[in-house]
């Protein structure tokens, strides 16, 4: 598959030429994270410049922000750009409060600060809220993602010879299930099998918002209760678990007569329902109370000769281990490299990792929040726990 022909624009849209590249052109994309181009040229292209170029498998139109160029004295240029929807992270929102909002209109709400429209959302019409505040409408758009559910992507459509209008969906999930398979053996070379570090656990507790403090008349008197739990909706138990996951990946218990779970913990800070806090943290489970395994290879190493995209399922063996692991693993990072001849596609499997930045995101959020709230704190606040659950 020959390098696609790349359009190049300035940051206003007007069109430069193409972009001549010097070999091969490099397109990494993962869910939830990175979507980028790299590429040599003879010449440099100016920062904020725009590449915009057609996905020679699926005819859809790609438009990337160059963020960075390597320059060496009288040689080439190395050119590294962004999706487009880097530049959410320079469009701000000052305040924005969802109170029982869709999807739909949460998305709206973002968006509006933006020059970009809402695309398909298909996440269902289940009204939650959030408060965004002071920050980025990237980082809006993600905490809607996280509240709502789905996952982004982001389109583009070009008319009249350049961008014409740019768009973000919220889609249930992204991929689906085309027939591809893929075969893990003991000496499979070219292959990389990795157990991530996470615990395994067979039980969870779940915790959910906590719930702020009223007098008699229902007026907020400061500070916030202890978490919520699901034990009124579960039988007066706070945790819930896996008897078969018990059996495999638990331990003895201190006489080496019985198996017992091993325990962990989840929160949703903005559930405050006990039966939705119970099934999300079912959902949860189902995920932790299994080692999570990613898997790395080239696309010619898998079965049915299928095309895999970002988000597709993928049926895996592991015929390595004993016995033999059945699983189906999401492609949650694709890297396509074109150039002369077929591209070569190189593929994660495995299941969504946490992005970087929203670890750090919400852990600069609940700092904030303590720091803010232990500024004006009363007598009514009475321990750090109260203090975790304060949202902004």
């Amino acid at each position: 598959m020959a390098v696609p022909t790349l359009y190049l624009f300035d940051r206003w849209d007007e069109r430069l030429g193409v972009l001549a590249t010097l070999g091969s052109v490099t397109h990494a994309e993962e869910l939830g994270g990175e979507d980028t181009l790299e590429l040599a040229c003879a010449k440099a292209p100016g920062k904020g410049d725009r590449i915009v170029w057609r996905d020679p498998e699926t005819g859809a139109w790609r438009e990337h922000e160059v963020v960075r160029t390597d320059e060496a004295e009288g040689g080439s240029c190395r050119v590294y750009a962004e999706s487009s929807l880097c530049e959410l992270l320079r469009d701000y929102v000052e305040e924005e409060q969802l109170v029982s909002r869709t999807a739909a209109q949460a998305m709206a709400a973002v968006l509006s600060h933006t020059r970009w429209s809402p695309g398909e959302v298909g996440v269902g019409d289940a009204r939650r809220g959030a408060l965004l505040y002071h920050t980025n409408a990237l980082a809006a758009l993600r905490r809607v993602e996280s509240v709502w559910g789905g996952e982004l992507e982001c389109s583009c459509e070009v008319a009249g010879g350049r961008v014409a209008r740019r768009a973000v969906a919220l889609l249930p999930r992204q991929g689906g299930w085309r027939g591809a398979r893929f075969a893990y053996g003991v000496n499979l070379a070219g292959c990389t099998r990795t157990v991530l570090e996470d615990e395994v656990c067979t039980a969870l507790y779940g915790w959910g918002k906590g719930l702020p403090i009223e007098d008699e008349q229902g007026n907020a008197t400061g500070g916030y209760t202890r978490r919520i739990s699901f034990e009124s909706v579960n039988g007066s138990v706070k945790w819930v678990g896996d008897d078969e996951a018990r059996l495999r990946w638990g331990r003895w218990d201190a006489t080496r007569g019985e198996r017992t779970h091993a325990f962990g913990d989840v929160v949703f800070p903005d559930c405050d329902d006990p039966a939705e806090l119970l099934a999300l943290t079912r959902a949860e489970l189902a995920r932790r109370c299994h080692p999570r395994v990613s898997y790395e290879c080239d696309v010619a190493m898998l079965d049915s000769g299928v095309p895999v995209g970002l988000g597709d399922d993928v049926a895996v063996v592991d015929r390595s281990r004993s016995p033999e692991w059945r699983l189906t693993a999401r492609c949650v990072r694709r890297v396509r490299t074109f150039g002369a001849g077929r591209a070569r596609v190189h593929v994660t499997l495995g299941s969504v990792e946490r992005a970087t930045w929203e670890a750090s995101a919400e852990i600069v959020r609940r700092v904030s929040a303590v720091e803010e709230t232990a500024a004006k704190a009363s007598d009514a606040v009475s321990s750090f726990e109260d203090l975790s659950g304060k949202e902004y």
